[in-house]
């Protein structure tokens, strides 16, 4: 762990954490991340199809590997309300829940286009009515809802890149009634409602604050504000939800401190930090968003 607190440039991270290889506390292209709040951890996912549980300075707690992982790793990670671990084995078209230390409780899902069924699951969000969502790419992008067993209740959504359509929807955050989605390869984020209904789009590819390249992760901070990280612009970007404008924005490409290659996504904390998942340093970074 490199601890960088007392920086002049507010740009640079507090602290790095996390070092290249396959020991504990190490990773080799990291691609998720999850706040585990009640006990103020953190869940990392990484290309080895590993995944670890970090405590809030970083230090490794617990960890295990993915029983499958020749086809491909997955892409998501998420705490649900019940205290496991919900995995989305996503080349293995299945749902995986684990205890915190990494006990297989149940799992659900196979290949195929079925109700129930998945081509490529990319992440899993909770309502607070105790239902699951999980996103899934692949020539049949839509959101499923599940109850917390694994049995099917509804859909969403359709491939394209209309209005009501998404292309490779990477993340899911979940606010009351409200569902907000990383529409990755259409370069926005989706708005809809818990039962189905589209609201709105926020943003259109470009470079420009407020706009998008590849977002892949998306968080919601304390005070309701969307936290996205561009895989495509290397950057992590605080958006209002209500005007689509950008209001915060951390990171460009490159390998020193500060700087961020192929994120993949960011999550914030109980003191207002942000830990980002930069993927192609092999590291995480955490800030204090001021």
């Amino acid at each position: 762990m490199l601890l960088l607190a007392g920086c002049r440039d507010r740009d640079l991270p507090q602290a790095i954490w996390l070092s290249t290889g396959t020991g504990p506390a190490q990773v080799v292209y990291p691609r998720a991340i999850a706040y585990d709040a009640p006990r103020d951890q953190f869940v990392v996912v990484d290309r080895m199809a590993r995944v670890q549980r970090i405590d809030r300075d970083g230090q490794f707690v617990a960890g295990w590997r993915m029983p499958d992982y020749m086809m491909g790793k997955p892409v998501g990670v998420s705490v649900g309300p019940d205290g496991n671990i919900y995995v989305p084995d996503t080349h293995y078209q299945r749902i995986m829940v684990y205890s915190p230390d990494g006990h297989l409780l149940r799992q659900w899902g196979a290949p195929g286009k079925e109700d129930g069924q998945f081509i490529f699951p990319t992440d899993v969000a909770f309502d607070d009515r105790g239902r699951v969502y999980v996103s899934e790419y692949g020539d049949h992008d839509r959101i499923q809802i599940f109850d917390m067993q694994g049995n099917y209740l509804a859909q969403f959504g359709q491939f394209g890149d209309g209005e009501a359509a998404f292309s490779r929807p990477q993340s899911i955050a979940i606010v009351g009634d409200t569902v907000y989605l990383a529409d990755s390869c259409n370069h926005r984020i989706g708005v809809w409602k818990t039962d189905g209904r589209f609201v709105k789009n926020i943003g259109t590819v470009g470079t420009a604050a407020g706009e998008f390249r590849f977002p892949y992760g998306l968080d919601v901070s304390p005070d309701g504000k969307l936290l996205v990280t561009e895989f495509g612009n290397n950057r992590v970007q605080v958006i209002d939800p209500e005007s689509g404008k950008s209001v915060l924005q951390w990171g460009r490409a490159g390998r020193q401190p500060g700087e961020l290659a192929y994120p993949w996504a960011a999550v914030t904390d109980k003191r207002g930090r942000v830990v980002i998942v930069d993927a192609g340093n092999n590291r995480l970074q955490v800030l204090q968003r001021r």
